[in-house]
């Protein structure tokens, strides 16, 4: 969720080394447990997480979610130069609009632990004349003019057609 976030809002999003596997520590060990070796690179290192046959599964799907997601922003000025209008979180869904004046994407970032479901009139300022939104790393379409479900911890980013 939080590279969803850092990727759609304004500024270049920054991420820590690691994290695109999904790499973690505890703090509560110290800074060396969070600061740990990327896997591979060195000889003697028994797993190269620069491969993909190097990672796991979970670590591939770090990696593939976050490629997806660095790779559609690439090429997408609304989301470079594009002005924002955020609303008021509602159950911990967070809602905000990255738009200029040829593309708006719609995102939603549902912090709640249970799935969520919300009226889309709420955010007709922003949805104007839109009618489905895709979302760019499912492709499902999601009808504008009826309510829309989120899963729980979960992100959907919809571009508007």
């Amino acid at each position: 969720m939080a590279i969803s976030l850092i990727s759609t809002i304004r500024g270049i999003p920054q991420l820590y080394y690691g994290s695109e596997i999904g790499m973690a520590g505890n703090k509560d060990k110290g800074d060396a447990d969070i600061r740990q070796d990327f896997p591979g690179g060195w000889s003697g290192d028994t797993n190269n997480a620069f491969t993909a046959s190097g990672r796991n599964s979970t670590q591939n799907q770090y990696f593939d979610f976050t490629a997806k997601l660095l790779n559609w922003r690439k090429n997408k000025s609304v989301i470079h130069t594009g002005k924002t209008t955020h609303y008021v979180p509602e159950n911990n869904v967070y809602v905000y609009f990255r738009y200029n004046d040829s593309e708006s994407v719609m995102v939603i970032i549902n912090n709640n632990k249970e799935k969520q479901t919300f009226k889309t009139n709420r955010f007709q300022e922003n949805i104007h004349n839109y009618k489905i939104g895709k979302d760019i790393l499912t492709g499902s379409n999601f009808d504008l003019s009826n309510d829309i479900s989120i899963e729980g911890k979960s992100v959907l980013i919809l571009e508007l057609k």
